[in-house]
């Protein structure tokens, strides 16, 4: 939820650090590849948003909160 609060906010630095705490915890996933794939593919997309300039991120933005829904529909 806080990695979408930042994107919202178009808060750089705050998704960042979402972004290295999902990859952290990302590898306990192994077992389960649902949940797996779906960090895998959130954390895919929050690095497309960070590596996207400010004033064009609303398509990124759209696809890292569609990730995120997925994730928690998993757990």
């Amino acid at each position: 939820m806080g990695m979408g609060d930042a994107v919202r906010r178009n808060d750089e630095s705050a998704a960042d650090r979402y972004h290295r705490r999902l990859a952290m915890i990302a590898r306990h996933f192994d077992t389960n590849p649902l949940v797996g794939d779906a960090l895998e593919h959130l954390l895919s997309a929050s690095r497309r948003w960070l590596a996207t300039q400010a004033a064009e991120r609303y398509e990124a933005e759209q696809q890292v909160l569609e990730h995120i829904q997925s994730v928690m529909d998993l757990v």
